[in-house]
């Protein structure tokens, strides 16, 4: 009896460590088959998939009251002895059948991607399967709107595989359902942060400025994960997808010879252009060997004629490095089709634009909905000469205003739009319209004779517009002041139409450099010794575009003057000298006033010394007023005056700090479609100037910011300008200018700024 027990209790003891080695061997196998391909990955997610079958569909069930739409996300899968440069093509049949099981929509989806799998600068998805890491194409998501099947019950996803190298494809289905909250705010607040800040960053507004309706809207639905039916390992085959983010994936379809769709394209008429923010170099890397760009640098306030810019090769084949470029807009362009791929030196992130925008013809046209008294901007873009034509209806659909306009049909140097097959397609320059629309209207329509691309924008004539004006680069904002867009971008009312129709597509568009525009035009200095009693006298400097001509300057135009210049002659009493001490007061002397002693005396005190008599004078002598922040200035106009524009010079004596300043518009405005829009309220935030300088005329303390200037343009819309208000939330010295097609008669000395 003793034997056996002790045999019985050793056959435990080995089961029971057969059982742990077991457990410990499964463990290991699994932690080293998890383990990230990509060493560098710090973030990872895990998502539960379904392989799709070429067989058997795959079917997903949901219910159709609380069900808005839903979203398939595939994944092509295949193992790693495939070239991952080729692209990997495959399809997805979709049923969808009402609760009797009879078809309402079968459709196929083609989907062709390629993956890019360089460790060194991308990240990857994988599944992993028997220890064996199964590399995963980025996913394509593609949308059901189940709420235009309101009988739909079931989905039935099918696998068409294309290529003979692809192990299979996995796929995801969530469903848009509505949010049983309650409490929109409350359940807002609990979202993790990182969701609330997407939202709020696709705003570009900032979180704080949300406002309740947003907020609720942002709470109204919530994207919930399908499982299908039948079951697990017998009815269809679930994994696990391993994601580390960020990942970068190119995905393309495509019938013709493929084009990176991260790369600049470009060609005879066709440019690109990159933004610099900061002094950097560029780093490009081209397709041909043959052929190479042409770069210039321009500068964004025209101060300086545009550069060329030149290059040199690296150790790199077919990698080329540019010289330092200052901060400003960098256009490539080459006589023949070039492929080119960039990044900075310092590493800065190359933003790419893109406008959303909706192909109207005459087989499809564009419907929006829109808020009675709205304010509209239409985009449009036309290759051809076309008839344009716009109705706005009213909620019985009744037509209440109805426009046509006549497109010019001219082809943009910069945007283009990216087709299916990856392939560049010119598209029309950019012409905008704007529409204020009556307090009845509902919705509109959009409708074209031949090819026009159509965006639209909306705001209200009362929202808040505000932006921050800098010479210089601002990495974030200053003070919590945040941009604030003037218009925000609408959805057509038939967008799933025009999407299944392929009349939806992003545009690519790039920032073409400013057209020098030679001036025509007057500036006239405003008096303000009625409204700003309190006024003083700046030597401020002004300089002109490169492209503007030499003028002859007048006396109240200055320029340094130097020890070894010539002293003018003695009974001439316009000739002045303007000279600033090391303790940061300033005088004005006449030079028939001065003996030679004095002013040799002068020259060895001085810190500078400006004279307006010969020379370049880019200083001019000018009148400024001071505005405090309780007083308003309030400028008012007539139908007999009424200038082009209204410019705004704003200085600030003894701080650096930014200004802002509020600009409210007082004005009829015309009622139909117009070519230009002016905003009523504008809030602005100047930051101290690095190309501007300026100096109070003053014995005691001449210190002087300046900060960059505002111009208000009195647009084609305003049917009569009544009144500018002009407020400022610190004390500041202003100056205002007024641009008229003549020249005043009146001459004062502060007269001709510009």
């Amino acid at each position: 009896m003793y034997l056996i027990k002790r045999l019985f209790a050793l056959m435990l003891i080995l089961l029971l460590l057969f059982t742990v080695l077991f457990a410990g061997r499964s463990f290991l196998v699994w932690l080293d088959s998890a383990e990230p391909v990509d060493a560098r990955s710090n973030t990872e997610t895990r998502s539960n998939v379904q392989w799709l079958s070429s067989e058997k569909p795959l079917r997903f069930t949901f219910s159709n009251q609380r069900t808005h739409s839903l979203r398939i996300l595939s994944n092509a899968v295949f193992d790693q002895s495939v070239f991952l440069e080729l692209p990997v093509n495959y399809a997805i049949k979709y049923v969808l059948y009402d609760d009797k099981g009879n078809v309402i929509l079968d459709k196929i989806y083609h989907h062709a991607s390629k993956l890019v799998n360089n460790s060194e600068e991308q990240q990857i998805k994988q599944i992993i399967e028997n220890k064996q890491s199964l590399n995963v194409a980025s996913g394509q998501s593609f949308y059901l709107p189940i709420t235009h099947y309101p009988n739909a019950k079931t989905l039935d996803l099918t696998l068409i595989p294309e290529e003979k190298s692809l192990q299979g494809v996995v796929v995801r289905v969530h469903a848009k359902t509505p949010e049983q909250s309650i409490d929109p705010l409350n359940s807002w607040l609990k979202r993790p942060l990182e969701r609330r800040r997407r939202a709020t960053d696709y705003l570009t507004m900032g979180e704080n400025t949300l406002t309740n309706a947003e907020i609720s809207n942002a709470m109204a639905f919530w994207w919930q994960k399908i499982a299908p039916q039948g079951i697990p390992g017998i009815d269809f085959k679930s994994d696990i997808l391993y994601e580390t983010l960020p990942y970068n994936v190119t995905t393309y379809d495509f019938s013709m010879q493929q084009h990176d769709l991260g790369a600049y394209y470009t060609e005879l008429g066709l440019c690109a252009s990159i933004s610099l923010d900061v002094t950097d170099s560029l780093i490009f890397t081209v397709n041909s060997n043959q052929y190479l760009p042409s770069l210039t640098w321009h500068d964004k306030h025209q101060f300086k004629a545009p550069i060329p810019i030149s290059f040199a090769v690296t150790d790199n084949n077919n990698n080329y490095k540019t010289e330092l470029i200052d901060a400003g807009l960098v256009t490539i362009c080459s006589e023949e089709p070039l492929l080119t791929s960039w990044r900075t030196a310092s590493g800065t992130a190359i933003l790419t634009s893109y406008a959303g925008s909706y192909l109207v013809n005459e087989f499809a046209s564009v419907n929006f909905d829109i808020e009675p008294s709205s304010n509209l901007n239409i985009d449009v873009r036309a290759l051809q000469t076309n008839q344009l034509s716009v109705i706005i209806y009213d909620e019985h659909n009744q037509a209440i205003e109805h426009y046509s306009v006549t497109l010019k049909g001219d082809v943009s140097d910069f945007d283009r739009v990216i087709n299916d097959n990856t392939q560049r397609q010119r598209v029309g320059m950019l012409n905008s319209y704007y529409l204020r629309t009556p307090d009845n209207a509902h919705h509109l329509k959009i409708s074209a004779e031949k090819d026009v691309y159509v965006r639209l924008k909306s705001r209200f004539a009362d929202f808040n517009y505000q932006r921050a004006i800098s010479h210089q680069f601002l990495p974030e904002p200053i003070n919590g002041f945040y941009d604030i867009a003037a218009w925000y971008e609408q959805r057509a009312a038939n967008h799933y139409e025009l999407t299944q129709l392929a009349h939806f597509t992003n545009i690519r568009t790039f920032t073409p450099p400013k057209e020098p525009e030679l001036v025509t035009t007057f500036y006239q200095s405003k008096e303000l010794f009625d409204k700003l009693p309190l006024s003083n006298v700046a030597l401020v400097l002004s300089p002109d575009r490169y492209f503007m001509p030499k003028l002859p300057p007048q006396v109240f135009n200055y320029g340094l003057y130097k020890k070894n210049n010539y002293s003018p002659y003695n009974d001439s009493e316009d000739n002045n000298l303007v000279y600033r001490l090391s303790n940061n007061s300033s005088k004005e002397v006449t030079v028939s006033e001065l003996s030679v002693e004095t002013l040799q005396q002068l020259q060895s005190q001085a810190k500078t010394i400006y004279q307006n008599w010969y020379g370049e004078r880019p200083w001019i002598k000018q009148r400024i007023y001071q505005l405090d922040t309780s007083a308003p200035l309030t400028l008012e106009f007539t139908a007999q005056q009424r200038p082009m524009s209204v410019v705004f010079k704003v200085f600030r004596a003894n701080s650096s700090e930014p200004v802002e300043l509020s600009l409210t518009q007082n004005a009829d405005y015309k009622s139909g479609l117009t070519s230009e829009y002016s905003i009523a309220k504008q809030r602005f935030m100047l930051h101290q100037s690095a190309l501007l300088d300026a100096f109070l005329i003053h014995p005691k303390n001449s210190q002087l910011t300046s900060y960059p200037s505002i111009t208000q343009t009195i647009t084609n819309d305003i049917a009569e300008l009544h009144s500018l208000t002009l407020q400022a939330t610190d004390t500041v010295w202003i100056s205002v200018l007024e641009e008229y097609p003549l020249q005043e008669q009146k001459v004062r000395w502060w007269n001709h700024e510009n």
